[in-house]
């Protein structure tokens, strides 16, 4: 029989375990134990609640990606070449502040190390951030909306089946980003224009992106992504826009003409891989700007530029944004051509290449990146559970004071308020913390291994109390706080039907979902509380003491 303990915050467990030699006896009383009645002396409330539902009777209780694409080209770069990358090989190469991840092969690199050498200082060159910053996710969320419209065109005009609506984001349209975007326009406008006359003039891909580089000098990495695709989605969007309402819209109609779209749109069929070529690509290209855009709405709280795992990937951002937006000039050269050359432009092998290795690269990059936001996140994690820990110790303090107990419980059960945190037993409805305040609480606390004999003493000492509800030792609520592993997420089918039906059986108020405990309210029950496997109850007077 495990012995009952004292908490270091006064409140009060007993395990509750059955006899093994009778196992419908009722267990040791919880409360014949002097050092626990005298944790609970200067509490006759809990006290009472405590005796009351026990009795004397007690109770039983990533490595890099394997880079397979195949292809030779020349990409805009003078002396560079596109080779067969070989399989998880990676060449860390050192520029800035950190190194930069390319793909190579054993016979020749995608880049030549003094290639990117160049590239990089060249790109990096440009970069002088005047300070200026700027919440870049709703502008993000508009070009998303158009792109996604834009890259389901190509099904549309083909099967001929009407496009499957697309919700707005809203917040995209509020009055302080329309400010925004009035503010941003001038340079979304040069940059758009950057990207379709080079391209109609046939510059170079590597001139044109350096161009747009000198351009967005003022801007942070993140900016210079989605300020760029905003340019492409423009562009891209216009073309698609006309191809959707030329054949219903005189205006249009014209607009359409001299783009010789219909000519174009007469041949969608044939055209239909180069389009699902350029929609990866751009798919690609979205991926990898809200993923760079992802690390800088890390909180500074608990993460900073120079711990590793962040430095690593911000190391990385020149990288990726050269070639996003290098992949832009690629798709607007593709675009220029088919408005020019209406469907005879054949798109040739050298180009489709291009695409597609551009994409290649690209998911390659954002692969990295992912891989360090998800360390990022395994950072903060790790930060805001320690912190969370000793708010927990802070709250349970002897000496700290509360008006109730609401802060306790919210730190213990569920802290947020967009959802009702409690099952009531009764009525199997879900209610708020709010039906506790100001009362005893009984935190039953337990495994999703509940033996029914222990379970059913319980529930009839429960029961007896709520006959008698107008005695001072009746007025308690009891909650069951399932306890389970956090490593195991989502739970898995059997381990939730376990919970549930687990759930099924209390009268009493118990926590809708086990994941609401955290990972540090676990650690606290454990060290603090010393749960290990046995059920135990743990008494809390109306201030959450």
């Amino acid at each position: 029989m495990d012995q009952q303990k004292k908490t270091t915050s006064g409140a009060l467990q007993a395990p509750l375990t059955a006899p093994s030699n009778n196992p419908t006896a009722p267990a040791q009383a919880l409360l014949h134990n002097p050092g626990a009645a005298q944790a609970l002396a200067n509490n006759p409330g809990a006290a009472a609640a405590a005796q009351a539902f026990l009795g004397n009777r007690g109770a039983t209780y990533q490595p890099l990606l394997n880079n397979t694409h195949v292809g030779q080209q020349h990409m805009g770069v003078p002396g560079a070449s596109i080779s067969k990358p070989s399989t998880g090989e990676a060449l860390m190469m050192k520029g800035h502040t950190g190194s930069h991840a390319l793909i190579r092969s054993d016979r020749g690199s995608m880049l030549s190390l003094s290639d990117d050498n160049v590239m990089m200082k060249q790109v990096l060159a440009t970069h002088a951030p005047d300070g200026r910053e700027f919440d870049v996710r709703p502008l993000l969320n508009l070009v998303e909306d158009i792109l996604n419209r834009a890259t389901q065109h190509v099904d549309f005009l083909v099967k001929g089946t009407t496009q499957a609506q697309i919700e707005m984001e809203e917040k995209a349209l509020q009055a302080n980003h329309i400010v925004m975007l009035e503010a941003l326009t001038y340079t979304i406008d040069r940059i758009a224009s950057e990207l379709s006359y080079k391209a109609l003039g046939g510059s170079d891909a590597h001139a044109t992106t350096t161009a747009i580089f000198n351009l967005l000098s003022s801007y942070t990495w993140d900016a210079k992504l989605v300020l760029s695709l905003s340019a492409f989605a423009l562009n891209y969007g216009e073309f698609w826009l006309l191809a959707q309402i030329y054949s219903t819209n005189q205006l249009a109609k014209s607009m359409a003409i001299l783009r010789q779209l219909p000519s174009l749109l007469e041949h969608t069929a044939p055209l239909k891989p180069r389009f699902d070529a350029l929609n990866n690509l751009i798919r690609a290209m979205i991926d990898l700007t809200k993923c760079v855009v992802q690390f800088t709405q890390l909180p500074s709280t608990y993460i900073s530029q120079d711990v590793p795992v962040l430095e690593t990937a911000i190391n990385l951002f020149p990288t990726a944004v050269y070639w996003t937006i290098r992949s832009m000039v690629a798709c607007g050269t593709q675009i220029s051509n088919l408005s020019s050359m209406g469907h005879e432009f054949g798109i040739s092998t050298t180009e489709s290449w291009e695409l597609s290795t551009l994409a290649h690269k690209l998911r390659n990059i954002y692969e990295l990146l992912k891989q360090q936001l998800n360390l990022c996140y395994q950072y903060i994690e790790e930060k805001t559970d320690v912190a969370f820990y000793q708010l927990l110790l802070t709250l349970f303090d002897p000496n700290a004071l509360h008006i109730d107990n609401m802060k306790v419980l919210k730190a213990l059960i569920y802290d947020k308020d967009d959802k009702l945190p409690l099952l009531d037993g009764a009525t199997k409805r879900r209610v708020s913390l709010d039906v506790l305040r100001r009362k005893n609480v009984l935190l039953l606390i337990s495994s999703l291994e509940f033996a029914n004999d222990e379970l059913a003493i319980l529930e009839q000492i429960y029961n007896e109390s709520r006959i008698h509800a107008t005695r001072l030792e009746s007025q308690y609520e009891v909650v069951w706080i399932p306890i389970v592993d956090h490593s195991i997420i989502p739970l898995p089918e059997e381990m939730q039907t376990k919970f549930e039906n687990l759930q099924s059986t209390m009268p009493w108020y118990s926590v809708q979902d086990p994941l609401f405990i955290k990972k540090p309210v676990i650690r606290f029950i454990k060290e603090v509380w010393h749960f290990r496997t046995k059920p135990i109850l743990v008494v809390l007077d109306p201030q959450g003491k």
